[in-house]
């Protein structure tokens, strides 16, 4: 190469008849064009304003055209490069750039000054930017005339760009990273592609903005509707315990408790009588105090069934067992208040009053998983009779008492995002020998 060096300075000297210079508007239409590697990348792009070897642009120092060979000193900014060529063919190219020496083509090529879309953006290194379009782009507050456009794959550009008679070469390529521009200005600058965000940056702030105030206004007119629904619910919810509460005081109650207690004074069983006059009194006080409560301790609870277990006692005689299972705690487990009851007073009224022989009535509570499970179950004609019989008398409503237990406990429901389970069994169908009727009733254990 040394050799080769120092005779491309020496022929000039020498007189070699058929070496001779040329000037850059000389060189012939088909050497000028890009050319590409066995691997179709351009490697060479030669045109009668620059040269472009390797993605380095350069100016021409000096041509010297020799038989079929063409040698040239090229110059830019930090150095010179030598370069020389021989014409295989129209379109092959024998290429010796002083460190290799490759066999290039021809890229069939028809002028273009028009960038592909894909590149028509903005590019951005730390707060420098690039803005390419159609035909030029916009640097550091100068706009560059696009002078020719190479690809060889639709891909990579090569791009060839010029202002005030100065040529300056760019080119992009992609990668895993992102989609980057090469630039040769007056140093090696690599440039991004913009990103969504970083292109529309104003843009994508104010879209933010007004979709955190929508969300906003939207979650603060959900949490109010969920709030008044709330209030509707905790209001209804009063006004069904303050039903439950009349129903339970209403006057049918009343006048039998209060004539059983008079019975008594007229047979002079005034000890009795005081007993039952206080069990009543204390039963209306118990009910009172409830009645500003939605959810109270099972203790407080099975006082006032006990109570009222013991004035119905008065009206005609039976039976009843409240049985409490170890794991409940009476004093820290909590139910809705009265919701029992209503059950308790059907399996008496409409359940043990309509048969003879001992009748009995049995209370119980145990935990299972994480509900409280009760239990009303008795002896008496059982569901499936005590329904036919209302059916024969034309009665075909519910009791007063039981229709406002399923309303509350909807409204629990409702109110306390929690199931309630209530399951009514016949028992003749679990055992044809026996009679009555059984109903559990599982809530949660927290409210």
């Amino acid at each position: 190469m040394r050799i080769f060096l120092f005779l491309f300075v020496l022929l000039p000297c020498m007189g070699f008849a058929q070496a001779r210079s040329r000037l850059p508007s000389d060189l012939p239409s088909q050497i000028v064009g890009a050319w590409v590697d066995d691997k179709e990348d351009i490697v060479l792009i030669i045109s009668r304003d620059y040269i472009v070897i390797e993605n380095q642009l350069y100016s021409y120092n000096d041509i010297v055209s020799e038989r079929k060979k063409t040698y040239f000193t090229c110059v830019y900014k930090y150095g010179v490069k030598y370069l020389n060529t021989e014409k295989i063919n129209a379109s092959k190219l024998y290429v010796d750039a002083g460190d290799k020496i490759k066999v290039l083509t021809k890229l069939p090529f028809v002028k273009q000054n028009k960038l592909p879309d894909f590149i028509i953006d903005d590019w951005y290194l730390k707060r420098e930017k690039i803005v390419l379009r159609e035909n030029g782009m916009l640097f550091s507050d100068t706009f560059y005339q696009i002078d020719n456009v190479f690809s060889s794959n639709g891909i990579d550009y090569k791009i060839i760009v010029y202002h005030s008679g100065e040529y300056s070469f760019i080119y992009n390529y992609l990668n895993k990273n992102g989609h980057y521009l090469n630039t040769n200005f007056s140093e090696i600058k690599v440039f991004k592609k913009a990103s969504f965000f970083k292109k529309y940056k104003i843009h994508s702030i104010f879209l933010l903005v007004t979709i955190m105030l929508l969300v906003t206004y939207y979650t603060l007119k959900m949490k109010i509707g969920i709030a008044k629904k709330r209030e509707m619910t905790k209001r209804a919810l009063v006004e069904m315990e303050l039903k439950s509460i009349r129903s339970q005081m209403n006057p049918h109650f009343l006048f039998n408790a209060l004539s059983a207690i008079q019975n008594l004074i007229h047979k002079n069983d005034t000890e009795k009588a005081n007993h039952y006059l206080t069990q009543f009194a204390q039963l209306m006080r118990l009910t009172l105090d409830k009645s500003e409560k939605g959810v109270v301790p099972l203790e407080d609870e099975l006082k006032s069934i006990q109570k009222y277990l013991e004035l119905e006692k008065l009206r005609f005689f039976f039976n009843y067992k409240i049985e409490i299972d170890a794991s409940v705690d009476v004093y820290q487990t909590e139910i809705p208040a009265m919701l029992i009851q209503p059950y308790v007073e059907n399996a008496i009224i409409h359940g043990l009053k309509e048969i003879e022989g001992e009748k009995h009535l049995i209370l119980k509570f145990k935990i299972i998983k994480d509900s409280l499970l009760s239990i009303v179950e008795d002896n008496g004609v059982g569901i499936k009779k005590a329904t036919q019989k209302k059916k024969n008398l034309g009665v075909e409503r519910a009791p007063y008492g039981l229709k406002l237990a399923e309303d509350r406990i909807q409204l629990i429901k409702d109110s306390y995002k929690t199931d309630v389970e209530i399951k009514i069994v016949d028992l003749s169908t679990e055992d044809s020998k026996l009679t009555g009727t059984r109903v559990e009733i599982r809530l949660p254990l927290k409210y």
